[in-house]
């Protein structure tokens, strides 16, 4: 606000010096005390000398963003990190097995808040389950996500992995283990290679066309220009959605997680990618815990158990053929997407 203000002040001074020295001027040329040309040059001249107050104008901006990203950065390596926040030694978590349970967990998003995100939500997945989590925009189906991340610490209750709470987990040795796929999902500028490979850099070419291959993205990678060498632009530009997703689902799936994590990870494919992903699925959640949260109910109906929440609160469960001969909320969602 303040360099705008100084950019409108300075061009106001400007225009106003120009007018007031060009109106003077003429005038002492119509009283033949002043030629044209001398005009003119004078008018040359007034430009060089105001330039540099410009300059001075636009230095001026650039200082003040420069001491405002100085706070922003100063902010980051000021705060506390995560594991330090509670001052307690963590444990390092052997390899998962996936077991995961939510014990009578609320969240909220400030402590002192009213509203509940989550209430009183229990549940448990066996390790090896696939478990879906539907229902409306609002109804917390991503907080719990990020509850298993330790993104996010439960205000009441536990979240237990493999039978440890995870506020006594190193969040490092939880989420090397752990492979999620967001709706939303950044691409860096580099290779298609170097992206998929982003937390495994040591991953072989091979590797990184199996773990393609399940994502249902080898067979377009293979008709791009340099194939696993193509450079795709910061952010992914020239690939379609559906590319930069299923681009996204082989990053997750190369260091073999045995917790998968799919937050709408096929709201932006077409049919032909869903259509392989499908074929591929119980290769890829062979041996897997996996979490689906999804709008599209057609993606979950063979999922081990299905969570039906409405804002925050868990009103059903059980496998699709269950919920449907029930003929409460999912059937309900159910209908309204035929």
């Amino acid at each position: 606000v303040i360099s705008n203000r100084l950019q409108i002040f300075s061009n106001t001074i400007e225009g106003l010096a120009t007018t007031a020295l060009l109106w003077f001027g003429a005038w002492l040329v119509i009283q033949n005390q002043l030629t044209i040309g001398q005009l003119v040059a004078f008018n040359m001249l007034l430009g060089q000398v105001i330039r540099p107050f410009q300059r001075i104008t636009v230095l001026w901006n650039e200082f003040q963003e420069v001491v405002i990203a100085m706070e922003r950065i100063n902010d980051v390596l000021d705060y506390q990190p995560e594991e330090d926040l509670h001052h307690q030694a963590r444990q390092s978590l052997p390899e998962l097995r996936g077991h995961i349970r939510f014990d009578q967990v609320t969240f909220r998003y400030h402590p002192e808040s009213e509203s509940n995100v989550l209430e009183n939500l229990s549940f448990e997945v066996k390790p090896g389950q696939m478990v879906a989590l539907v229902g409306r925009s609002g109804s917390g189906k991503s907080t719990i996500s990020k509850l298993m991340l330790g993104l996010y610490l439960p205000s009441d209750g536990k979240v237990l992995i493999d039978g440890q709470d995870i506020t006594s987990l190193s969040l490092g040795s939880l989420r090397q283990q752990i492979g999620v796929v967001d709706q939303d999902t950044f691409l860096f500028g580099g290779t298609i290679r170097e992206n998929i490979g982003l937390a495994y850099p040591s991953a072989s070419l091979d590797e990184i066309i199996t773990a393609a291959k399940l994502a249902g993205a080898d067979e377009f990678i293979q008709k791009l220009p340099m194939g696993y060498e193509t450079e795709i632009g910061e952010g992914g530009g020239m690939l379609s959605g559906g590319q930069r997703q299923r681009l996204a689902i082989a990053r997750a799936l190369l260091g073999n997680p045995r917790l998968l994590i799919f937050d709408e990870a096929t709201s932006h494919l077409d049919a032909e990618s869903e259509r392989i992903i499908q074929k591929n699925l119980n290769t890829i959640l062979k041996n897997r815990t996996t979490l689906v949260i999804a709008h599209r109910l057609s993606t979950v109906r063979k999922a081990d158990l299905i969570l039906v929440l409405d804002r925050g609160v868990l009103i059903e469960s059980g496998t699709h053929e269950d919920l449907m001969a029930k003929r409460g909320h999912y059937f309900y969602l159910n209908q309204q997407q035929l």
